[in-house]
């Protein structure tokens, strides 16, 4: 049987893509979380574990949607493995372990799997210190207005929406800001700047 999965961080955030990608590849059930990635502490993802059984197809349409982090995703996948389960990845055709049955193939899928997964850390941090060196030049210039205003649902910057739905998921759950600041890793005034626009859009 295929089974799907999908998340995406916020109750807001549309999941038609990847559903549709899901289902055109023949899923017949599709499990879905509608909120933060921060940890594996999620209901259809472990409803979706019960689900499954040996010899079932776990099909994603990200690889990031197993886990935040090379540890994490390797984590899940050995134990969706060990449960005798297949996994395929939609936009990287190569994690496929239907098509890697004999000790050469699995050692190729892993070496991919953690080629994969490193690259994309190093994006992240690129990625990171590009946004510190732009602060920096801003700060000298005069132009740095704090970078709380880049959290923000529109942000061109994908890691800046996903803290701000973090933080909307956070905020919902009535996490206290200081824990909220500390957990996503931001400053308590881009909490209570989105605290505050989140309660004048409420009215």
């Amino acid at each position: 049987m295929n089974v799907g999965y999908i998340r995406v961080s916020s109750k807001g955030q549309n999941v038609d893509r990847q559903k549709k990608s899901l289902e055109e590849y023949g899923c017949e059930k599709v499990f879905i979380d509608k909120k933060s990635g921060k940890d594996l502490e999620r209901e259809q993802y472990h409803e979706m574990k019960s689900f499954i059984r040996e010899k079932d197809i776990v099909i994603f349409a990200e690889l990031d949607r197993l886990g935040r982090n090379r540890e994490e995703i390797n984590q899940e996948w050995n134990d969706l493995i060990n449960r005798g389960c297949d996994i395929k990845v939609l936009d990287m055709p190569i994690l496929d372990t239907t098509q890697y049955k004999d000790d050469m193939g699995k050692f190729i899928l892993t070496i991919a799997r953690e080629l994969l997964g490193y690259i994309a850390e190093q994006e992240r941090v690129k990625l990171l210190e590009r946004q510190r060196q732009g602060i920096e030049i801003a700060k000298q210039k005069g132009k740095y207005q704090g970078a709380e205003k880049f959290y923000r649902p529109d942000s061109k910057n994908p890691e800046f929406r996903y803290k701000y739905y973090q933080i909307i998921d956070l905020l919902e759950k009535k996490v206290p800001v200081s824990q909220i600041s500390r957990d996503v890793r931001v400053s308590r005034n881009t909490v209570y700047r989105i605290k505050k626009e989140k309660d004048y859009a409420s009215l």
